[in-house]
Order: C-alpha cells, then structure tokens, then sequence
C-alpha cells in the first residue's frame, strides 16, 4: 500500500507489545504491496522484524487475512524442520497464535530478512535466473514432507471473473465520471474491453483443459516473482507465501518463460533431477489467469477500495505497464519456451 493505514503508530505499538510480548520500541510503515499495510518493527536489543497488517473493512486484505491460517503454518513447518530455510516464517504470539487481531485489523508478524529484493532486479542475468530455479526446485522437492493439511489443491480458480465484467459494464456505463481517477480508468481500459472478454473465454477454455487433464502436484509459491525473493551475501530468501498451494509445478515456471528459459529450465531440471515435462496450455492458463486476476484487482480497487489518490495513481500504472502492455508477448514467450523445451 502506498499510504500508511489510519492507525496511530503509538497505538499499533501499543497492540502489538501486548499480542506479542516482544518490547517493541517503533515501527516504520514502508510503501509496498497491495493486499496488506507493510511495517518494519523494532524491538529491544536491536531486533527486527516485518509485520503485515489487514484492514478487515476492505474485502481483498480481508480475504487475505483469512489465508494466514493456511500459510503460517506451512512456512512454520517448512523453517523448523529445516525443509526450506530461505524464508520468512511466522512469529507467533504469546498465546500461540499465528496473528493478532484487534479492532478493524489483523497483523501477522514475520522474521526480518535483511537484503534488497529483485523487484527491480529485470530483465535478470543468467545467474540470478539459476539461482532462483534452484530456489523454485528445492521449494518442490519438500512436497513428500509435507502434511497435506497443509495446503489446499489447485483448483483452477477464476472466481474472479464475475467481478472483472462487472468492472467493465460499470466503466461502460458510464459516459464520464466525475472522480479523476475514475475516468483516467475508464479511457485506459474500455479501449481493450473485447480484447478483454476475448481472453477471459480463453482462460475459461484453458482451464476446463486443464481441470481434465491429471497433472503432478508438487508444493508451488505460487507468486515467485522479483518483488518476493530477497538476495543477501548470495542467498536467496522467498517472502509473501500467500498463494502457496499444491499445484502442477508450470505454477512457478510459467513466470520465467520466454527470453533466459534455457538457462532457467537447465538448472531446474539439474536440482529437480529429472526431465520434466512441460504442459505449455497450463502455462499459457498461467499466464492469462494472472493478468486477468491481477487487472480485476486494480479496477476493483480504483472503483470501489482506495481511499487515496496515490493508490489510485499507483494501481493505474501496474494496469498501463505491469499488465495490459504484456498481453501480446504471452504467445511469443510461450512458443519460445517451447521450442527450447522441444530441443533438449
């Protein structure tokens, strides 16, 4: 989030000393994400950690709270029975719990990972790409250690397809809006409302191939992009387990396809140590259902969530250049990881 939540940080201290009992001395609020309030938090003797807070009026944080129940755990399990290390883990709080939960809000509070992450690290060099197809393969081979209690199954989810043509009628409808942000929307994505639908159908069709088709299922992040691995004296650490799931493994590749996949899929392959076996339908489900998911998030946001124009001036860029603009290269890429795929 680009603005700090309406919550004195005296008070946010305040809560969190008495949910987890850590002497908590000051808070920063840090401007990133979109489906929590990021803080860093620090405590006596020069600790630190990185808490998440959900305001639970708005209905995307408070689906993502819901989640914490199910990848808490799993990050728990996965660092102290050192299956997967590289990562941030809950902290729980006096009593146990995986979250606090006070007045409008909840707030979980994770390990602080020192380092920068790769948000900005594009187009990535050939070591980079290696070292996080190592990280994606040692993520996969923890599957058999797991309690499938863990985690739910993939299920091809696209419920969010009621809410993106109610998104676009609601942009249709409407001849000018008298909010800024609002019309700048309403000119930025109504130009690409068949391209729109067109690919909605597809992603409809692309996901009853795959829902019939049976594919392994291994432990996947789920959203192993730049912005979620942190690099610090070589190592990689993997943040925001929010989407983990157990999945076809094409859930944490189809990110890396395209230009550097043959060094990416080598690697893989070599930490994996089998050849794998590439669905490119799923990748391509992959790919559409993210932007698709990803552009319903903003518009939602601009029309009904934000409450302030930096949100709003954000959420507008992430659909003109983090989304709208990649929908052409989705073929190329994927036939390019096909054809390098095609020649081992």
């Amino acid at each position: 989030m680009e603005e700090k939540f309406h919550i004195e940080d005296s008070r946010l201290l305040t809560k969190l000393n008495e949910a987890y009992g850590i002497n908590i001395n000051s808070i920063d609020f840090i401007p990133m994400g979109d489906s929590a309030y990021s803080y860093i938090v620090h405590g006596g003797g020069g600790q630190r950690f990185y808490a998440k807070l959900f305001d639970l009026h708005n209905d995307r944080q408070r689906k993502s709270a819901q989640r914490l129940s199910r990848y808490l755990p799993l990050t728990w399990h996965l660092y102290h029975r050192k299956l997967f290390q590289n990562l941030a883990y809950p902290i729980k709080t006096r009593h146990g719990e995986w979250y606090a939960t006070f007045h409008e809000v909840t707030v979980a509070l994770f390990n602080y990972i020192e380092g920068e992450t790769l948000a900005d690290a594009y187009p990535f060099s050939d070591d980079i790409l290696r070292s996080i197809a190592k990280t994606t393969a040692a993520i996969r081979r923890t599957t058999p250690y797991l309690d499938p209690a863990l985690l739910a199954k993939e299920s091809y989810d696209i419920s969010f397809q009621s809410d993106l043509e109610s998104c676009l009628s609601l942009l249709e409808s409407a001849q000018r809006f008298d909010n800024e942000s609002k019309q700048s929307l309403r000119e930025l994505v109504l130009p690409k409302k068949e391209l729109i639908l067109k690919l909605l159908k597809l992603v409809r069709e692309l996901r009853g191939k795959a829902v019939s088709s049976p594919a392994d299922m291994v432990l996947c992040h789920g959203d192993l992009w730049g912005g979620n691995i942190i690099l610090r004296d070589s190592e990689m650490y993997v943040i925001d387990w929010e989407a983990a799931i157990i999945a076809p493994p094409e859930f944490d590749l189809f990110g890396y396809i395209g230009a550097g996949f043959d060094v990416f899929l080598s690697e893989y392959e070599n930490k994996v140590g089998q050849r794998v076996t590439i669905d490119f339908d799923l990748i391509r489900f992959y790919c559409y259902r993210r932007h698709l998911r990803n552009l319903t998030d903003w518009l939602m946001n601009i029309l009904y969530r934000n409450k302030a124009k930096a949100q709003d001036d954000n959420d507008l860029e992430m659909i003109a250049y983090h989304c709208m603009n990649r929908w052409d290269g989705i073929e190329p890429n994927v036939d390019m990881a096909k054809a390098i795929a095609n020649k081992r």
